[in-house]
């Protein structure tokens, strides 16, 4: 795409813009696997959870992923008739249980606690699952693996085992698994080695199940191999008689968000030009997190004309990075991040009362409001 595109006056800056063509090419890869292996597709809504845009993807899944109560409110605000909601997450507050027995489908979860807790309730209400932690990390980075050394998310075989010899968990009334261990991986040769593991390890408790939830962590970019998902979903379905659950998120947003900010001033340092933008590092939390230098359009290595683009906030860490243009910036001109769909919008704040970046939808190259904040959005979260 070009950034021409985002110089529009109509568009409000700092805005996040998400690109439907782009959501619904990674939406067209994920309708192709379920034609291919009749698998579920899900939506995992934590990854950006706009009204708007999740329904430019309702269309395409059978449901929604969710992760909070909230969370699973407004999946079912969005989903029609006969989509369902899944829920699983390390922290179930006791005093949610009811609501999200009563609105989800499918419950999974994390640890005999929460088993004991509400597993009964859950069977005469919906279906009842487990997170399995298969053990098998391919993340290098800690803060991304799922199955780090002492892991919160999930139960490991040898958990199991001892729930089991105590008669801690009903193996007939556990009617799914969930397994997420990999993160922004394009190797699905690495998930058929974890299905592998994860349905060895649970032949020693014999389970009845019906459905099996092979989690999110894995991108669908255009150069990815999907013939291993494909033949793991088949064997699955062949050989133990579930549904397969799929359920990206970042695959399917991440490539498609851009956050468009104007630049308000240039400073002339000693040894750097600084372009203060209409934006902060708090409308792009991951930056700061993660330290990782975001995309951003119309710059390259050989560019001529060097910046420190920085946010407008008073943290003096508030900064974006050193970026190459191949032409001048001036106050006014507009920058472009690229790829930041995923875990941007979600992760968002108001520090130093900043207001938080207006939302569109790119549509037949026309930019469709989703939510526009103002005084009463950062008076009402004080």
């Amino acid at each position: 795409m070009k950034d021409s595109i985002f110089h529009t006056p109509d568009l409000l800056t700092p805005a996040y813009v998400y690109d439907q063509v782009s959501i619904a090419n990674a939406l067209d890869k994920l309708v192709s696997l379920k034609e291919k292996t009749a698998c579920l597709p899900l939506y995992s809504i934590k990854s950006a959870n706009m009204v708007g845009l999740l329904e430019v993807i309702k269309p395409y899944v059978s449901g929604f992923s969710c992760s909070s109560l909230f969370e699973a409110q407004l999946a079912a605000e969005v989903l029609g008739e006969g989509q369902t909601i899944h829920i699983t997450t390390p922290g179930y507050r006791q005093d949610e249980w009811n609501e999200i027995i009563q609105l989800c489908d499918f419950v999974t979860l994390n640890s005999t606690n929460q088993w004991q807790s509400v597993a009964e309730k859950i069977d005469a209400n919906g279906s009842c699952g487990i997170r399995l932690n298969p053990e098998l990390s391919f993340v290098n980075d800690e803060r991304y693996d799922p199955c780090r050394p002492d892991s919160k998310l999930g139960m490991t075989f040898e958990q199991l085992a001892v729930a089991n010899s105590k008669q801690e968990l009903n193996w007939e009334s556990i009617e799914g698994v969930h397994i997420h261990n990999n993160c922004e991986s394009t190797h699905y040769e690495e998930l058929k080695q974890s299905v592998e593991k994860a349905i060895s390890g649970l032949s020693d408790f014999n389970p009845k199940l019906k459905w099996i939830n092979l989690g999110g962590g894995y991108l669908l970019n255009d150069e990815t191999d999907l013939t291993p998902i494909e033949n793991t979903i088949k064997w699955l379905q062949d050989e133990f008689n579930v549904d397969v659950y799929v359920e990206p998120g970042k695959a399917i947003t991440a490539q498609a968000g851009y956050l468009v900010s104007t630049v308000i001033d240039l400073i002339e340092s000693k040894n750097k030009i600084i372009a203060v933008l209409d934006t902060t590092i708090n409308h792009l939390p991951e930056v700061f997190e993660y330290q990782y230098q975001p995309k951003v359009m119309a710059t390259s290595d050989n560019g001529k004309y060097e910046y420190r683009l920085v946010g407008c906030s008073c943290l003096s860490g508030d900064l974006f990075g050193d970026y190459y243009f191949d032409k001048q910036i001036e106050v006014g001109s507009r920058v472009v991040f690229g790829n930041i769909g995923a875990y941007m919008q979600v992760k968002s704040n108001m520090f130093n009362g900043i207001n938080l970046p207006t939302t569109y939808l790119l549509q037949n190259n026309h930019f469709k409001l989703l939510k526009k904040y103002d005084y009463d959005s950062f008076r009402a979260r004080l």
